[in-house]
């Protein structure tokens, strides 16, 4: 059922000692203690990186230097030159190729000819069809975009966790800001600097860092009941990231009429539009593409998937340096059990949404889908995980609620070495690369399985439970109150 109609779960008086702002407040005690963990960590993992790097022999290509012992703060210093063109510089060809030949089969020419790695639907294209330079003008002004793009994710977490913290009864202002949001605000900033996927995105000149900037206030509208402009951000994200479009059949299964109808107008606009400007055949082609991909993938280290782990493991393909023009070799146990993952993960995505009654656990189903979406892929690469900052912040305020303290400093600790292990490049473990330890290189997709199974951990918290009430437990956290759907 849609979001909006969601049974609300009753509400209940604050508890006596509920003192936003007081010192004592254990709310304020957590986010204060999160402001200070992320940088700390982040600092302290760069600094043993570099550490290890000097204590390494010198003489090292850069490629393998940069796969070794990159780090986030040496991403984060080089981020001010505005150089990468991962994604811009192959579209930014194709734009004006097909200026030049109308009509023309640029999958056919870039992809399957040239060798060129342009994987992404030519409705895509839209986004830089008319920027009016060309070169490196051209790549400099998109990622100026794309460096807005990541700062404006900041006031869309804030919002997104202001949202979730009413939603899980951590009341945040009286009739102004209060210690709480600050907090709260402080949080989310730190966050969103400190998360390596996004980093990474920006790094690379990734149009990825848009598409998350579009996920998280696609989650805020969600989770504010504002189903349909969420489906028309995720339309969006959807013409430019195919999976996206999966979203349509899960807004389906919620029979959310507005959610299915915002995707589907943007989403079919964009089409119609790159049909008439760059023919209507191109799908065809497209899928050529997607399934030549899927066949293969790739074996670089940086692809977090079930593809690159058995790519890797196999030995088959590059592992530390990336191939410009060539994928890994086709290899039939690597294809079927690309396949069965993907069939599990887009299971899973999709089976949430009809169990989600609650709308705690719609919110968590939307958030659940886009990782479940975004794993599925032969190629899922580090910075496609930027999408995961909405769903740490969904388990931390689950975690607030649990009257257990066993249970809770277990599921604490999942949390905490999930978030570390996807929000910081741990880089030295490429030095196993040729062993047969190679699979810690897949290191973050463990974390994605992690937090699957922090979701599963936690199905009573977010309202995945029998019938369709949930009852929270406001005694595991001083200063709590009961859920309500405001």
């Amino acid at each position: 059922m849609p979001i909006s109609v969601d049974p609300a779960v009753p509400n209940r008086a604050p508890l006596p000692d509920d003192d936003p702002g007081s010192p004592g407040d254990p709310v304020i005690t957590m986010f204060r203690r999160v402001c200070v963990f992320i940088p700390s960590v982040m600092v302290a993992i760069s600094a043993c990186i570099l550490a290890l790097r000097h204590l390494h022999p010198a003489g090292l290509a850069w490629a393998l230097d940069n796969s070794y012992f990159s780090n986030n703060i040496s991403i984060l210093r080089d981020i001010r030159h505005l150089a990468g063109d991962d994604s811009w510089t192959p579209m930014l060809a194709v734009r004006d190729w097909l200026q030049r030949h109308p009509g023309g089969d640029a999958y056919d020419y870039f992809f399957f000819d040239m060798g060129t790695k342009f994987q992404y639907p030519l409705s895509s294209l839209l986004a830089i069809q008319w920027l009016p330079l060309q070169g490196r003008d051209a790549v400099h002004a998109l990622n100026l975009l794309n460096l807005a793009a990541w700062f404006s994710i900041f006031p869309g977490m804030a919002l997104l966790n202001l949202r979730l913290a009413r939603m899980f009864a951590v009341r945040t202002a009286a009739p102004g800001p209060s210690a709480r949001t600050v907090w709260i605000g402080a949080a989310s900033l730190l966050t969103t600097l400190c998360f390596y996927p996004l980093i990474r995105g920006v790094y690379l000149g990734q149009i990825q860092v848009l598409l998350d900037a579009l996920f998280v206030f696609a989650c805020y509208f969600y989770a504010s009941r504002r189903s349909g402009l969420a489906g028309v951000l995720l339309g969006l994200s959807a013409l430019v990231k195919p999976q996206m479009a999966l979203f349509l059949l899960w807004g389906l299964l919620r029979r959310d009429r507005a959610f299915v109808t915002g995707l589907a107008a943007c989403a079919g606009a964009g089409y119609v539009a790159s049909g008439l400007l760059y023919g209507w055949s191109w799908p065809q082609s497209y899928l050529r593409v997607l399934s030549f991909i899927g066949r293969h993938g790739e074996s670089f280290y940086a692809n977090q998937s079930m593809n690159g782990l058995v790519n890797r493991l196999l030995g088959n393909g590059t592992n530390l340096i990336w191939e410009y023009h060539r994928f890994a070799p086709y290899d039939g146990v690597t294809y079927a059990l690309t396949l069965l993952s993907t069939g599990l993960l887009l299971a899973g995505g999709l089976w949430s949404a009809r169990t989600a009654v609650t709308p705690r656990a719609a919110t968590a189903s939307l958030m659940v889908a886009g990782l479940c979406f975004t794993a599925a892929s032969p190629v899922a690469w580090e910075h496609h995980y930027g999408i995961l900052l909405p769903i740490f912040s969904l388990l931390f305020f689950s975690l607030l609620e649990i009257p257990d303290a066993s249970d809770r400093r277990r599921r604490w600790l999942l949390l905490g070495a999930t978030f570390v292990t996807v929000a910081n490049v741990l880089s030295p473990l490429n030095l196993l690369a040729t062993t047969r330890f190679n699979i810690l290189q897949s290191y973050e997709f463990f974390a994605v399985l992690g937090v699957l199974l922090l979701v599963f951990l936690s199905r009573r918290d977010l309202g995945w439970s029998v019938g369709h009430r949930h009852a929270p437990h406001p005694q595991a956290f001083p200063g709590l109150t009961d859920v309500s759907w405001r």
